[in-house]
């Protein structure tokens, strides 16, 4: 192989090359942060949220009066929650939803298994919501403490459980956008009209 010698017109290519390549990167690239200063998203102090939620009643152990004279009665059960700070709100709405649960079952005593093994409370999950202004009233449940509000059909009860005074235990289990989470339980004692 012969050696050849690189001419001197090649070695001011090269260098123009590299002179315009330094030049490129000092002036249009600005440098990578490798880490990104994430504390703006954060909470803010004054921001803090404390997730509250209850089943509304009087009482833990409340009564509810409910009508003998047909063979299932139901009735319904508010809850209410507080809202969550701004930046949780998803095209107006919040995600916090309800799970209510009950060990009690329904019976009228047949002993027929199909109709003895119906839940008091379905175990489908409801969504919190605010108060619905048409023409400046409030329709339906307005919440007396928080923000937003949720109902659940409990039944159907058989009008023996009625009469012999039973008491229903009602667990609610509240998810804030599944980070946090808060419980509650109401006893509830059937009394006759």
């Amino acid at each position: 192989m012969q050696n050849k010698e690189t001419s001197k017109g090649e070695w001011i290519l090269y260098f123009i090359l590299v002179a315009l390549t330094c030049l490129g990167l000092l002036t249009s690239c600005t440098p990578d942060y490798l880490w990104e200063d994430h504390s703006q998203y954060l909470l803010d102090d004054e921001e803090e949220f404390i997730p509250k939620a209850f089943i509304v009643s009087n009482a833990k152990y409340q009564e509810v009066y409910l009508d003998t004279l047909q063979s299932d009665t139901y009735f319904t059960l508010y809850a209410e929650a507080n809202k969550m700070p701004k930046r949780y709100e998803y095209n107006g709405e919040y995600n916090i939803w309800a799970s209510f649960s009950t060990p009690n079952r329904y019976n009228d005593g047949t002993n027929t298994s199909y109709v003895d093994d119906i839940p008091y409370v379905s175990t489908n999950s409801v969504r919190f919501d605010r108060a619905r202004v048409f023409n400046g009233k409030v329709q339906g449940y307005q919440p007396k403490q928080l923000d937003l509000y949720t109902k659940q059909v409990v039944g159907p009860i058989h009008k023996t459980a009625v009469k012999q005074r039973d008491t229903i235990a009602i667990y609610m289990d509240v998810t804030f956008d599944d980070e946090w989470f808060v419980k509650d339980t109401l006893f509830v004692v059937l009394r006759a009209r």
